[in-house]
């Protein structure tokens, strides 16, 4: 049932009520400043409901927070022809080939046509649309163009006939097995998104909504609503008694300042022209400008106005080429035609600092101060009022929506509140779960802040990092931001030596190490909380400042760097693989000494290098925390160091974790014309059999067709889709902190070794119902239906369910064991490298996954390791190895 609020108008002491299930919230002013303490709230959903229920936010003062989202329809593929050989399984597809490139996928018919060539498909991630008859089609089409919310009517009868016409013929043709992108699909979402709009609109009590969109302003002011009860309800011990003043003050705000800083917040934070804030009518933008930069005793002004602007140059970058002209012609400056920007503003600035002539016997006796505020007032005199977000009054939300969604949202492109608001409209939706927020995750204050500061500075140094090379002066700065931080990180792990948690070989405290299931998962939990930690965001920056030293040629600095990464075993346990072989290579390549011809000294030099490298491999070989991958490659690198000292083989390091080669899969070449164009950048392009250019993967995959084959080019796509639906209601098991917001495709330790740890029990009897032979077919099809649609983490809707029921039955329980095996333990790690064509013959009923590979191209460790646990389970894979040449085989 709906509740009420009445908050007083920060400006002008008016009542502002509001009142709809979706904007329930108690007031956030009775979480602050010494209220009583309350129990945070638990989101109770039932995962048999329909897919068209919302989450619901329950707590003890009955106020309930509805989740609505339209349920998107999933499509199929149209009926094949009956195949007299291939018994029923669920009508599996068998008419058509899918081609999967970058976030496209094609289908080929069996007689060879590119279905999307013909129709000019181009999918997009949004959902499928629901079928629709003629009848339906039309009364939506006019209920839109009647009845669409801030739109004026279509009172055009013919225009509404042409726009019904066209829904209703793309509406008949959506029985076919590829759906061209029509206009069904774009009134669909118009629709879908209009029709929550409408749903508020009426629900919504109290003052007008004219000058404010209504469903834009719900979704805005419920997300940042929900976030300010959230956190201070169980949180507010992470904010200072001034903060939490500063946060009350704008919870008593009107909806309208309300909804207009939460615009402003999510764009760049710059000066706005308050005439350009498009947010409302005229009145209703000055005022709220008026109560944002009201200042207050104790209180920083959300906004800041034109009189807080610091200076001339920062007021000048703020007009456009056209207004900085005519301001520098008034001021008598000439020959401005074709001048940039820049150039334009330094003019100005120098005719400001110099004095200028009165009349021919008086000088100007204006100071430099005095002209430097009159060129401001003739500033503002052409924008007109300013306003720009406070950027500690921004800092201060920062950290707010940080410790709700548990990531900095604001750095690095995160989208996660541009998904809540997507979610919120009902445009999107996430799986239905329990939440169980701790309230413990972040220990102080202090810790926040600090933790906030360094992941800011570690994305800073990931954006110069991916700059080319040849910006060496990028890297530079990335290696000087390393330096600011190198001492801090020297005597952080002196302190974890110092309390145990150092480096070493198999008897080291390693995630891995411990023998009862008690103790495992309690470190398992403890070391992935550490990722919220001031120490975890600081050894992110050292290991990119390793990066910056191997770029800058600095290789003794970036030795310094691994073994201080290595000493410690806290944080980022799953690269000690990497740093190991890192280190090995400095040892044999980079750090050993230009040897001229009789130089003895070089050479023992060569000799104490590449005994160190071989310690460096022993070690790493016991160590438990090195994972498989990064095992065979030391392995190998142990073998080279043991052939270039000459051992004997009685002296060479035998242990029972070095095992030999990964297994190596038969190759199949096929041949194809390869399109040659020196000006194009990116994958290789190839005639394929449609006379239309496709990528080498469209290109094998029209091979093996040949060959009696279906498929699809799914690379990781298919494994992990498998995995999701087989492990749905176990991914997102009620486990404590874990799942701390409505808006998450993943719990938040699924990518460490705690998401197995955590959930032993429940992962061990489901690997072993798949071994049994029980592949839970049914339980594929059960969550494909109810969760089509929703943001989980590794499935792929593109992917029928007929595609999945073939593969998961024809693959064997063996197989479908190991894939399952492999993700569960190393998510983060087997969710890549997988081969890229899934294929299957319904005559021999076998799936077969192959890995192709243009010229030039090589298998990575981690597709051997693929194709290692593929071998050894029973399923087939081919190395598919395509080459210039004549058509076919």
């Amino acid at each position: 049932m709906a509740q009420k609020r009445q908050l007083s108008n920060g400006c002008n002491g008016s009542t502002d009520s509001l009142s709809s299930t979706s904007d329930s919230f108690p007031p956030a002013e009775q979480f602050l400043l010494g209220s009583e303490k309350r129990e945070p709230p638990v989101v109770v959903s039932d995962s048999s409901e329909g897919d068209d229920e919302p989450v619901v936010l329950v707590d003890e003062t009955n106020t309930t927070v509805s989740m609505p989202f339209s349920s998107p329809v999933r499509q199929t593929r149209s009926p094949e022809p009956e195949d007299h050989n291939e018994p029923s399984l669920s009508s599996p597809s068998s008419s058509s080939f899918c081609v999967k490139s970058g976030n496209k996928r094609s289908r080929i018919s069996q007689d060879g046509d590119n279905l999307d060539s013909i129709f000019g498909l181009q999918r997009s991630f949004s959902q499928p649309e629901p079928k629709r008859n003629q009848q339906e089609t039309r009364s939506i089409a006019t209920a839109l163009m009647d009845h669409a919310p801030n739109t004026a009517p279509i009172t055009d009868t013919s225009a509404k006939n042409n726009a019904t016409s066209a829904i209703s013929s793309s509406s008949s043709s959506s029985s076919s097995s590829v759906k061209p992108r029509s206009a069904s699909n774009f009134f669909g979402n118009i629709y879908q998104k209009r029709a929550t709009g409408l749903t508020r609109a009426a629900s919504a009590k109290g003052p007008t909504e004219a000058d404010v969109p209504g469903s834009d302003r719900q979704s805005y002011l419920q997300i940042f609503d929900r976030i300010l009860h959230t956190v201070l309800r169980a949180e507010a011990h992470l904010f200072s008694d001034q903060e939490r003043q500063q946060l009350s003050a704008f919870s008593e705000l009107d909806r309208h300042s309300r909804y207009l800083f939460t615009r402003v917040y999510m764009r760049k934070r710059e000066w706005l022209r308050v005439s350009a804030l498009d947010y409302g009518g005229k009145e209703v933008v000055d005022q709220s400008c008026k109560c944002l930069g009201a200042r207050k005793q104790n209180m920083d002004p959300f906004f800041l106005t034109e009189a807080d602007i610091p200076d001339c140059e920062k007021a000048l970058a703020l007009l456009l080429i056209p207004e900085l002209r005519a301001l520098a012609k008034s001021r008598g400056l000439k020959q401005l035609s074709g001048k940039p920007k820049e150039a334009l503003c330094a003019m100005i600035m120098k005719s400001t600092k110099q004095r200028t002539i009165v009349s021919f016997f008086k000088k100007n006796t204006e100071s430099q101060a005095q002209r430097t505020e009159g060129l401001v007032s003739e500033i503002i005199g052409i924008t007109g009022p300013m306003v720009c977000l406070n950027q500690r009054v921004a800092e201060l939300f920062e950290r707010l929506h940080m410790v709700f969604f548990r990531s900095a949202v604001h750095i690095n492109g995160d989208n996660t509140m541009k998904l809540a608001v997507l979610a919120t409209t009902g445009q999107i939706r996430f799986p239905k779960y329990t939440i169980m927020r701790s309230s413990d995750l972040f220990v102080s204050a202090q810790n926040v802040i600090e933790y906030k500061a360094l992941v800011e500075i570690g994305a800073v140094m990931a954006e110069l990092a991916a700059s080319p090379v040849k910006l060496i002066d990028d890297h530079k700065r990335g290696w000087e931001l390393y330096l600011a931080h190198r001492e801090s990180w020297t005597k952080h792990v002196e302190a974890l030596l110092k309390d145990g948690a150092g480096g070493g070989g198999d008897t080291s405290p390693g995630l891995c190490n411990k023998d009862t299931t008690t103790d495992t998962e309690q470190l398992a939990t403890e070391y992935w909380r550490r990722h919220f930690t001031p120490g975890w965001a600081l050894s992110r920056i050292v290991v990119r400042g390793a990066k910056f030293a191997a770029t800058l040629k600095q290789y003794k600095s970036e030795e310094e760097i691994l073994i201080s990464l290595l000493s410690q075993r806290t944080y980022q346990l799953h690269k000690r693989g990497e740093w190991y072989e890192r280190l090995i290579l400095l040892y044999t390549a980079h750090l050993r000494p230009k040897r001229a011809r009789g130089d003895s000294e070089a050479q023992d030099q060569t000799v104490l290098l590449l005994k160190r490298a071989r310690e460096t491999c022993i070690r790493a070989i016991q160590d438990r925390d090195v994972n498989t991958i990064s095992l065979h490659a030391i392995s190998k690198q142990l073998g080279a160091v043991e052939e270039k000292l000459e051992l004997e083989e009685r002296l060479q390091f035998k242990h029972p974790r070095i095992s030999g080669d990964w297994q190596a899969a038969p190759e199949r070449t096929f041949h194809g014309v390869r399109i040659k164009d020196n000006a194009r950048r990116g994958p290789s392009l190839w005639d394929g059999d449609d006379q239309v250019p496709c990528s080498v993967e469209e290109l094998a995959l029209w091979r093996y067709r040949a060959l009696g084959f279906h498929g699809i080019h799914s690379e990781n796509s298919m494994a992990t889709t498998l995995f999701s639906l087989l492990f749905w209601d176990i991914i997102f098991h009620p486990v404590m902190g874990v799942l701390d917001t409505e808006y998450q495709s993943h719990p938040l330790d699924m990518m460490s070794d705690a998401f197995y740890t955590n959930r032993k029990p429940l992962i061990d009897r489901r690997l072993e119902q798949i071994a049994e032979g029980d592949l839970l077919l049914g339980s594929i099809q059960a969550n494909y239906d109810a969760g089509f649609g929703a943001e989980c983490i590794g499935v792929s809707w593109d992917i029928t369910l007929d595609d999945l029921l073939t593969v998961a039955q024809y693959i064997g329980a063996k197989g479908l064991e190991a894939i399952c095996r492999a993700l569960a333990k190393e998510y983060r790690l087997k969710s890549s490298g997988f081969p890229d064509l899934c294929l299957w013959n319904k005559n021999t009923r076998k799936v077969m996954f192959a890995e192709v590979k243009s010229p030039k191209d090589k298998l990575s460790d981690t597709q051997r390791d693929w194709i290692d646990i593929l071998l050894k389970s029973g399923v087939e894979v081919e190395v598919c190895l395509v080459r210039e040449g004549g058509n076919g085989e």
